[in-house]
Parts: C-alpha cells; structure tokens; sequence
C-alpha cells in the first residue's frame, strides 16, 4: 500500500518458464529468513499506517487545527519521512550495516509512538521527530535486505518481494481498523480516543522489533547461504568490503546510443542545473516577502540531494549509468503518481471525516477504516494482476515497465475524476437558515472557500455542501469579542498547574451580552468542575484542553451568527455523499498502485550498481518525499478552494504526466538494456 516504500514492491511480471532455469538441487522455496522479515515489516507497517489513519483527524478534531495548518504537519511529517531513508541508506551503506540500522530505526520509532500517546504538543513534535528519524534507518534497510536473501539472477526474487508486499498490505489494513474502533470507542467521550490508538501503533512497532531480534540469527544464516553477510553488519576498516569506487561489470558494456543516451549523458548536469535554479527561485520569493522561509527548506535540502546524485552520476559508467538514469526517470512519474495518491492520509480523510456518509450497506464506517479499504483491494487484485502480466508474458507481449508506469498515471488520474463527481454532488445541495444580517466583521466569499451566501430580501444564510467543524470555527471566530478571546488565553495558561488535590479558580473580568458559559464541549465532555454565574468564575481541576477551549470561543461569538452557522453545520450534514464515491476512488487508485508496483523496490534492485544499492533505494523513495511535500503543500488549500477545484487539481497533473511518460516510454526501453 501507498508510497514507494511499500507498493513499488514488486508483483511478478513473467512467468517461471521466462526466469533463468534454476540449478539442479537448487532451492524451490524461501529462506525462512524472509519471512522474519515480512512479520517484521508487517508490524511496522501497521504502526505507520495506524498512526497515519489519526493524524489529521487528530490535528482537526482533538488540536484544533484549520485545514492549512493541519496539512502543513502532515506535508512536513510524511515527506522527511521519506527524506531520511536516503541517509539511512547512505549510513547503512557505509558505517552501520543493514542488521545495525533495521533495530535503530525500529527502537527509535517505537520511542516516537509511545511519546504519541501523550497530549502535550512538545511530546507530539518530539514524537514525531522520534518517528522521522527511525523510519530513515528503518525502511531503505530491511527492503535491501530481502533482495539480499538472494543470489544474484534468483528466480525467486520476484516471489519473495510479493510475499514481503502482502505482509505490507496485512499490516496497512489492519492498522486503520484497530487504532480507528480505539479512537472510536475509547477515551473521555466517543470518538477522542486518540492517545488509545497512537499507544496501539506503538505497540505494534515493538512486535516488529521483538519479531526481528527473536528472528535475526535466521536473517543472517541465510545471507551466509546467498554470500551477502558481509552487507548485514559493518565490516573492519582493514576488511575486503568492496570500496566505494569499484567499478561494476556492467560499467564495461556500452551506453545506449539515440535519444536515450543524449538522456543518460545529460541528466546529470541537469541535476546539477536545477539544484541551483530552484533553491534560488524560493530564496528570491521568501526575500522579497512573496513567501516563508520555511518554504526554503525543502527546495534547498533537494537541490542538495539532487546535486550530489548528478556527481554520483558522472562516477558511473557505460551501461551501469544508463540503467541508473532510468531511476531518475521514472522518479519524476512516482511524484506525480504518489502526489495524488497520498492524499489518502490527508484531504481524503478529512473528506471520509465529513463529507462523507457513515453508513454504508448498513454498515458505519469511520474515516480511518476507508483508509483500510486500499489495503483490501490489494490483497484481493495483486494476484489476478499478477496472474494477467504472467499471461500476457506468455503470449509475447510483455507489459514494459514504462507502460506499466503510464497506466499507473492514468489509473490516479481516473481516482481523481471520480472525486471531482463526488465533490459535484456534494456542492449541488444548499443548505438555507434565516438570518436578520451578517455581522459586519465577517466577509463570506473569505470563508468556507466562498461557499457562503446571503439573500437580503428572504434574509437567509446558505451554504453550498458541507459545513465543517473547522469551517464553524474559522467563521465564528471573526465576531469574538478581541478582549473576551484574551481572557480565555488568560485562562488556558492558568490552566496549567490544575488538577484535582490544587484545583484553579479563574474569574473572568467582562463578558459578552447574553453570554452562557459553555459546560460542556462538542463531544458531549464536561469542561469545567464548576462555573459560578454570580463572581463570572470557573474552576479546573485539569489543564484546559483544545476541545474545551475552542468551545469557549465559540461561546464568546455574536448570538444570532452563531445561532445561524451551528444550525447550517448541523443542517448541511444532509450534504454528505455516499461512500461509494469514495471507494471507488480507492479501487482506481490501486489498479494504479498494481501497475507502478513492478517498477519500485524490485527495479532498484536490478538496476542501481551493488555498491550504490541502499543509496539509490532510499533516492527512489525520495520520489514520495516531493509527492508528499508537493501534495501537502496543495492540501493547504483544502478549505480554500471548493472540492472540485481540489480534485481536478490532479486530474490535471495526472493529465501532464501521462503525455511526457508516453513520449519517453522508448527512450526508457533502451536505457534498462537487459532488465525487464
């Protein structure tokens, strides 16, 4: 499921006959160590994706966050997670070894999931940085470290990578179930379960850690057998490890000629080019007051990356470059493909959250567990895509990787059309409520992506589709009064040292006509211990939470607006669209992950030099490193733009994608020379 990290792992693409035939008394089956191995990943997996499934639920409706917000920690989160594993690579390459990496990447994740499970934000953030550098010595490691179960030209490789893919997939449907009916059922009141859930991802972590420690002694007996032990663990400085510079065999081959090598001969000044371009560019904009900083960050630490692959580049030679080329080629397709599809986490969940009806064939759905629903479409088609590459191989006319990449493309683009019908219906059913005015601070074509109107003449407020809990709030907000809002900061920081044996008093000193103290919240959770209407003073016996405070501003809005907007929120519910829409986004999304599937971990492995192995692995999964920046960066405008406008977004991209893939799909032929 999702990201290069796991979906590009491989599904077989021709069938046994076509593999090299296998040696007399050589093995049929798998080294036992592979499926350590799979136990392994499938555990880290589900923590991944448990976590993932009640991030941006959690920063919507625990923290508080607007949509912006929100999707700014996601973009940051999800790309530095596949930022880190090409230093993991490159470490893992070089100094630590595969074994070393794998359980410090698992101990340093496992650390960052528990820390989740705590409500204060520095616990979140440490948490998250915890998660973002184990993942980077995590994930590049043990994906190399099944390909070097094997011999090389094994036929079982292929085999051995779909077994690793369906522990994957295990693992990613069974997170967003569990950590989902934990948020759920658990915690204060239904549905702010969210610390229950993250421990559970945290807890499936050390699984996959106690699998891989209990099972390593196998791991390494069996790249004893294929010859490979020696990449496991670090080797003395005086050793006979292979130095970086080594040329390969297939360095002595010649390059493509044509089209294909002018590519393979250019592409690294290129990478040397916009490395300096493109950082330069976002530096201007920020220095001209046109952008952040922080939105140098990412453009920079690329250009970086994107610089130091050029030179790596120029150091490989003949046949060996081009095949490595072919990496960076496809890289570009992978971002647009994993752009659209990972939206999953992020602009689809909020749409699951609240766009979408719960009931589906009776059944209630929450927003996570449509986040299982790719994982099940995988288990139940990877097989029977398989099954049909393996008869087309057959009949001669063997599905190219390149092709398989453009149907990829096509795949997401036809997800996203899906959606931008579902966001049609969803913004076709207006939802009215009377109104005597619209306070004078508030400009509607400024709120709810300009999907607010008012009638004079029937003084009627409208919306277009959903209301959102966000959406409630970014508009009451306007018409708080500035000295009741300090007054409730006031009393959030004095909320910090309360608990039961030393409760805190706070009186507030003025407070808006009609106003009522709010004693519960949204979800039903008593705020306060006490509120006394005479002295206008509250006691806490607990630090002031998200929830509780966003309620108290709420309450501080004008009467009549907040009136008029809580009853469009709870009236516009009637907007929501079935979760078939959905659904079928999913279905489309995986026909497209299938197809991208055979050109991901597998192709790495057979084209990039032994002595690059783990660096290139982890610059392919760079590939969603920018998908999830680039997409992240786009889910900001989630809020800001109608649902229609967002989709077709990547329809568009998608679009573009295709045609540059379908122009190049030749020239990519020739540059993999021998490999399939």
């Amino acid at each position: 499921m999702s990201a290069p990290s796991s979906a590009a792992a491989p599904l077989p693409s021709a069938p046994p006959s076509a593999e090299a035939p296998a040696a007399p008394g050589a093995p049929t089956g798998h080294p036992r160590g592979l499926y350590v191995l799979f136990f392994t990943e499938m555990w880290e997996r589900f923590s991944y994706y448990g976590m993932r499934a009640l991030l941006v639920l959690y920063l919507l409706n625990y923290l508080q966050f607007q949509p912006e917000d929100s999707s700014a920690v996601y973009k940051w989160y999800t790309s530095l997670v596949y930022l880190t594993p090409l230093l993991g690579g490159f470490i893992a390459d070089r100094f630590l070894g595969l074994r070393a990496s794998i359980i410090t990447g698992a101990v340093l994740m496992a650390i960052g999931h528990f820390l989740m499970a705590f409500e204060p934000l520095p616990f979140f953030y440490t948490a998250l940085a915890f998660l973002i550098a184990g993942n980077g010595f995590f994930k590049p490691n043990i994906s190399t470290l099944v390909g070097k179960l094997y011999r090389p030209g094994d036929p079982r490789r292929d085999g051995a990578f779909t077994i690793f893919y369906m522990g994957i997939n295990i693992g990613a449907f069974l997170a967003p179930v569990v950590c989902g009916w934990l948020r759920q059922h658990m915690g204060p009141t239904p549905g702010m379960g969210f610390h229950y859930g993250f421990a559970a991802a945290g807890v499936g972590m050390v699984i996959g850690l106690l699998v891989f420690l209990f099972g390593q002694k196998q791991v390494l007996r069996d790249l004893e057998a294929a010859g490979n032990l020696s990449q496991a663990a670090p080797q003395p400085r005086s050793g006979g490890a292979r130095p970086a510079t080594a040329e390969e065999p297939g360095e002595a081959l010649p390059g493509a000629a044509g089209l294909g090598g002018a590519i393979s001969r250019g592409l690294p000044y290129l990478l040397v080019v916009i490395a300096v371009v493109v950082p330069a560019r976002f530096i201007y904009l920020a220095a001209t007051g046109q952008a952040s900083w922080t939105n140098v960050i990412m453009p920079v630490a690329l250009a970086i990356i994107g610089a130091w692959m050029g030179l790596t580049l120029r150091t490989i030679r003949g046949a060996s470059r081009d095949k490595s080329t072919v990496i960076f080629l496809l890289f570009g397709a992978a971002v647009l493909f994993w752009m659209a599809y990972e939206q999953a986490g992020n602009a689809l969940t909020v749409w699951a959250e609240y766009n979408t009806r719960k009931a589906v064939l009776g059944v209630e759905l929450s927003a996570e567990y449509y986040q299982a629903a790719p994982a099940i479409f995988i288990i139940i088609f990877a097989p029977l895509i398989a099954i049909l590459w393996t008869a087309m191989a057959r009949r001669g006319r063997e599905v190219t990787s390149a092709a398989k990449m453009l149907a990829a493309i096509v795949f997401i683009g036809l997800a996203d059309v899906v959606m931008v019908f579902a966001a049609t219906a969803e913004d076709a059913t207006l939802t009215r409520v009377p109104l005597a005015s619209v306070p004078r601070e508030i400009r509607l074509e400024a709120l709810n992506a300009g999907r607010f109107s008012y009638d004079p003449e029937t003084q009627e407020l409208s919306v277009r589709g959903v209301l959102a809990p966000f959406a409630v709030t970014n508009a009451l907000k306007p018409t708080v009064d500035p000295a009741y809002l300090a007054q409730v900061e006031a009393l959030e920081k004095a909320s910090e040292t309360a608990a039961p044996e030393h409760p805190v008093t706070f009186q507030f000193q003025s407070l808006p006509q009609g106003y009522t103290f709010p004693l519960t919240g949204p979800q039903g959770e008593r705020l306060v211990t006490r509120w006394d209407e005479e002295p206008r003073a509250v006691t806490l016996v607990a630090e002031l939470n998200p929830l509780a405070k966003s309620r108290l501003v709420g309450a501080g809005a004008q009467p009549e607006w907040r009136q008029a907007i809580t009853s469009l929120a709870e009236e516009s519910k009637a907007a929501r669209v079935s979760g078939f829409w959905l659904l079928l986004s999913y279905l489309l999304a995986v026909f497209g992950e299938l197809c991208i599937s055979p050109v991901g971990l597998s192709m790495v492995t057979k084209l990039a030099p032994a002595r690059f192995a783990s660096l290139f692995m982890g610059v392919f999964m760079l590939s969603a490193a920018v998908a999830q920046y680039v997409g992240g960066s786009i889910g900001q405008l989630w809020g800001k733009l109608v649902p229609t406008s967002y989709f077709a977004i990547f329809v568009y991209t998608s679009l573009a994608g295709a045609v540059v893939l379908l122009l190049l799909q030749r020239p990519i032929r020739k540059l993999m020379h021998e490999v399939k």
